[in-house]
């Protein structure tokens, strides 16, 4: 039986120590795109700090997020930290308080500039490292729940927490990079589909004007099931598979159909129809995958309908392809609910920070702009396998790192444990950060 310690003396004032020694892929990255620089051009906010400028705080949210912090409350921890107020050239990191009356002193006119400047970005991250000829965009709405006093958090749709108040974002992503192309917080009982229409033509005035509207797709879920979402749509010739809500009329049409199996594997069948919603100005094609239920079915997705044995997904579409197909290109979107997911859990989306609600929805642009910079950061310095790995992944593997900082005869040195499994990786993905091109050229 092995021997532990019998007694341990300890000491305190050490310096450079940190948790967080693979931050400087992340602060490499940033520092080629000369990020910092690129905020203090485009951006001419209204916030004034005495110790602060807003390009140091809007760098240090990023870092923040990166770094896995899930509240404000919670930037106290890193006062103790050796190596980022090297990284980032302050005297000290910007606390709770800073961060929190930075979101609080925003304007609606600073949240339009911030949302400008992350545009910029998306532009260039379409641009590099490849050109897209094609895209496929997905939109999709959440549900937040609240459990403070949160300005126009309210009782409306909230399947995992009924009778809770809670805010309704709605978020469009890029399906081949993605990327975010749009992204807003709702009240809770924001429930006028009508009013996403300015938001879808948001979110497509962010693809080239190189990729032709015949070469762009879009798939929604049935919070964006309109008349008006399918007009616009249809008068701009964009191709789409968006979930209908089954209404009575919709579930007699459906019942008395003929479908056809197209995947035995997974007791899977299809049909289609033609029809006319209530307030609809014509008939639109209508997809229904029928599926064989498990003896004790368990689903909480409003969008299904059930009867007997079976389960129903019904999709309006006006793209010319088989039935199956117009499923199949429907059901990867699945991909964006992952996207969703690592947003809320990975980036902390759920973590309402303020109770102001225009601060809160600065939150939100705040976190997707992170999020399109990490996005970027994988495609352009990450090996090619590990381009899919989560932020989860990045930080338990390469960002938490104990480590200590020093200078000796006035040479930077980061110096890590003999055990730290990813080394080459590590020093491969720093020296692509290297070469990434600057956002100011």
């Amino acid at each position: 039986m092995g021997k532990g310690l019998q007694k341990i003396k300890f000491t305190f004032g050490e310096e450079g120590l940190t948790y967080f020694a693979g931050i400087p892929i992340i602060h490499q990255f940033c520092k080629s795109l000369q990020l910092k620089w690129f905020f203090h051009r485009y951006l001419h906010l209204s916030h004034r700090n005495t110790y602060y400028h807003w390009a140091d705080l809007l760098l240090s949210h990023f870092y923040f997020t990166i770094a896995g912090v899930e509240r404000l409350d919670h930037l106290t921890f890193l006062k103790y930290n050796g190596l980022l107020p090297h990284l980032t050239g302050l005297h000290r990191l910007p606390g709770t308080r800073a961060m929190r009356d930075f979101l609080l002193g925003l304007t609606p006119r600073d949240l339009i500039q911030i949302k400008r400047v992350h545009d910029l970005v998306r532009y260039q991250i379409f641009q590099y490292p490849q050109i897209l000829t094609t895209a496929i965009i997905d939109f999709d709405s959440a549900v937040l729940t609240v459990y403070g006093h949160q300005e126009q958090a309210e009782r409306g749709y909230n399947p995992g927490k009924r009778g809770r108040r809670s805010y309704h974002p709605i978020i469009a992503c890029e399906s081949h990079l993605k990327i975010s192309l749009n992204g807003q917080l709702r009240p809770g009982k924001a429930t006028n589909r009508s009013e996403v229409i300015p938001f879808i033509k948001a979110a497509l005035k962010n693809i080239p004007s190189t990729i032709a509207k015949s070469r762009i797709r879009i798939r929604a879920d049935a919070g964006f099931y309109c008349w008006p979402t399918i007009k616009f749509l249809d008068e701009e010739g964009y191709g789409y598979a968006i979930v209908a809500q089954v209404t009575d009329p919709i579930k007699l049409e459906i019942l008395g159909l003929r479908y056809h199996i197209f995947n035995h594997q997974e007791q899977r069948a299809i049909a289609e129809f033609s029809y006319k919603p209530h307030g609809w100005k014509q008939e639109h094609r209508f997809i229904v995958m029928r599926q064989t239920l498990p003896p004790e079915p368990e689903t909480n997705q409003g969008t299904l309908f059930t009867v007997d044995r079976y389960k129903y997904h019904v999709l309006v579409t006006n793209l010319d392809l088989r039935p199956e197909s117009v499923w199949y290109f429907y059901n990867i979107r699945a991909a964006i609910e992952i996207n969703v997911k690592e947003l809320k859990w990975d980036f902390f989306l759920t973590k309402i920070p303020t109770r102001k609600f225009l601060a809160n929805q600065a939150h939100l642009q705040l976190l997707l702009l992170d999020y399109d910079l990490f996005r970027w950061f994988q495609m352009l310095c990450l090996p090619p396998k590990f381009q899919s790995k989560t932020l989860k992944w990045v930080r338990r593997h390469l960002l938490i790192v104990p480590g200590k900082f020093v200078t000796p005869g006035n040479k930077n040195i980061l110096r890590f444990p003999k055990s730290f499994m990813q080394q080459h990786l590590f020093q491969q993905i720093y020296q692509n950060a290297t070469k990434v091109k600057s956002l100011l050229k």
